[in-house]
C-alpha cells in the first residue's frame, strides 16, 4: 500500500527534528549527482560539462567568461572543460568580432543531440527520483529549487569557481 501526501505530511515539529533543509537538500544532490553522473557516463560527458552545454541551450552562444561565471569554475579549468567539449564535437569556440580577444562559445549540431538524448534520460531519473510527488508537487517543488537558485547565484559574490 503506498502512502498518500496526507499520510506523510509532518508536523512542524517532525519537519524540524528530520533537520534543516539546507542539510536536506545536500543529501538529495549527494544521491542524485550520482544518479546524473551514471546516466551521463554513456555519454563520455561529465557534469560540468553537461552545465555548460545546458547553459549554452538556454542562453545561445555565450563569451568564455560569461560561461565560467555560470557554471562555477575559474577560467583554467573552463579552458581544459571546453578543449573536451571542442574535441568531442559538442561546440563551436569563434573569436567576437566585436572584440577578437574575446572567445564566443555555441552549441554545435551534434551538441543539440546529445542534449536531445540526455534529455529523456534526465526526465526517466526525475521520474525515479521523485516518484512519490504528484506532478503538481514537481512543479512546485521546481519552481520553489529556481528560486532559491536565484536567490543564492544573486547573493553570491564569490570568485568563480568557489562555491556559494
Amino acid at each position: 500500500m503506498s502512502a498518500t501526501l496526507d499520510d506523510v505530511t509532518m508536523t512542524g515539529a517532525e519537519a524540524r527534528a528530520a533537520g534543516p533543509s539546507s542539510l536536506l537538500i545536500a543529501q538529495l544532490a549527494r544521491g542524485t549527482r550520482r544518479r546524473v553522473e551514471q546516466a551521463v557516463a554513456p555519454t563520455g560527458l561529465r557534469p560540468r560539462e553537461l552545465l555548460a552545454l545546458q547553459h549554452l541551450r538556454e542562453r545561445g552562444p555565450s563569451a568564455q567568461q560569461t560561461l565560467a561565471e555560470l557554471i562555477g569554475v575559474d577560467a583554467t579549468n573552463l579552458v581544459a572543460v571546453l578543449n573536451s567539449l571542442e574535441d568531442s564535437g559538442l561546440i563551436e569556440r569563434r573569436r567576437d568580432r566585436a572584440d577578437r580577444r574575446r572567445a564566443i562559445i555555441a552549441l554545435s549540431a551534434s551538441g543539440e543531440r546529445v542534449l536531445a538524448d540526455l534529455d529523456l534520460a534526465m526526465r526517466q531519473l526525475d521520474d525515479e527520483i521523485f516518484a512519490v510527488l504528484t506532478p503538481a508537487e514537481r512543479d512546485t517543488f521546481n519552481a520553489l529549487l529556481a528560486k532559491a537558485i536565484s536567490h543564492i547565484g544573486a547573493e553570491c559574490s564569490s570568485p568563480p569557481g568557489d562555491s556559494c
